[in-house]
Order: structure tokens, then sequence, then C-alpha cells
């Protein structure tokens, strides 16, 4: 997936960041190294993706992803401290700029826009994206895993999902709301109906191998404040 380089006069922090949160975390970079000097240089990739990385010894001194996931790295010692809120995301429905989107405001009308689409863009279970993750189980739920699957788009990552759609590949794409935005050509189409919906919480926290710890701090208490954390709002975030 698609990761940034902001390099900054006074240094740069490595960063590795979940899909989900790639363009709040670049939008906040740029601020943050006209701002301090620092720059940002990131890899993204799915959850389950950052943490075999990590478990590889991948180096970073900031990790993003679902506060699940960082729960569960920093209960085994790969990131230090108590993760970081920084904001929710839900399921939405993504399609090509111009496009008529479905109306998916009700589980009754969701389920018909999959019986009426010709090609359906979503995320690879196997990549450990959690969007990819959850519209698997909930298709199972409804009992249209089977159906789905024969007319699905693959991707690795809610921006691939998304570069589908943009490239006519798909009538829409599933994913994470944050990674609709930003991908050209495509926009929000709606969101999945309460009774369906996941919100994701997403942090941030340092890298128990950081190799500057103290500039992930910084870096983190940056994005707490109004300065910060604007970038987050902006791309799309709900409070935590």
């Amino acid at each position: 997936m698609e990761g940034f380089d902001i390099q900054g006069a006074a240094g740069t922090l490595r960063l590795i960041s979940a899909g989900a949160l790639r363009n709040a975390l670049a939008a906040a970079a740029a601020a943050y190294a006209a701002e301090s000097g620092i720059g940002l240089a990131a890899v993204a990739d799915t959850a389950g993706g950052i943490e075999k990385r990590l478990a590889a010894g991948e180096p970073a001194d900031v990790v993003g992803s679902s506060l699940e996931s960082l729960k569960r790295l920093a209960g085994t010692g790969v990131v230090a401290g108590a993760p970081e809120a920084l904001g929710s995301a839900r399921v939405a429905l993504g399609v090509r700029a111009g496009d008529a989107a479905p109306d998916i405001s009700t589980v009754e009308r969701f389920v018909a826009a999959l019986h009426g689409a010709q090609r359906i863009a979503r995320g690879d279970p196997s990549g450990g994206g959690t969007g990819a993750i959850y519209l698997v189980s909930l298709f199972e739920r409804l009992g249209l895993m089977d159906m789905v699957a024969a007319k699905s788009v693959v991707r690795v990552g809610g921006r691939n999902v998304m570069a589908a759609v943009g490239e006519g590949l798909a009538d829409f794409g599933l994913t994470q709301s944050t990674e609709i935005a930003g991908v050209p050509g495509v926009e929000l189409g709606g969101w999945l109906p309460d009774e369906l919906q996941q919100t994701t919480v997403y942090a941030i926290a340092i890298n128990a191998r950081a190799a500057d710890p103290e500039g992930a701090w910084r870096f983190i208490a940056w994005l707490r404040t109004p300065a910060g954390a604007r970038h987050i709002e902006e791309a799309g975030f709900f409070p935590a």
C-alpha cells in the first residue's frame, strides 16, 4: 500500500501506519514538519500486516493502527506504554465520482444493493485489514457470502479497494470511511445502516524498539493538540 515520505530539516521519524490512518497522518506529518522540522517517512499496511512487520523487527519509531491491534502489541511488549486513541472510522460505500450511489440506508436496501451490483470491490481478509475481515463476517451473517464472493473484486487495503472503483472495475466499494477520502476519482456514497455498522477506534503508539522514542513521544503529544487533532477530524474520523 502507498505510504508517504515527508522529510524534515531537523530529522525524520519512521512510521508504520494502518491504511485507515494514512491520509490523516500524512496531512498531520506535513504540518508537523513545517512547525518542528521533524518529518515522517511512512509505510502503510493492514493491521495484521503491521503486526507481522513488527514481529519481524522492521524498524519504526511510531505505529498507528487499530486500538485493538495496538493493545495486543502493548501486551506483548512490542509497543511501549498505552496507545493513544485518535478517532474512530466506520464502514462505508464508495462510488466513482459522479456516479449515483445505491441507497443502503436500511438492511433491506443494503442487501438489495449487493444483489443488484455486477461487481463489488472489497478488502482481502487474508491481508489482515480490519474492515475486510468484518465484511466477511457480515456477509456470512446475512447469508450472502457465496453471492458476494462470486462478484467480488478483492484487493489488499482500503485505498486499493477504492482505486479499483475509480478505475471502473466495480460498481462500488466497501471499506473504512477514512480510506475513501483522498482516493482520486471516488467519493463516499453512503454509510452501512446502524444495525450492520462497525466502528473501529484507531490509535497511535511508540514502538518499543524506536530509534528516537523522545521524538516519537513529541509527535504523539502534538497530535493531541488542537493543531494536530484538526487533521484527524478533517480526514473523516469521528471522536474516539
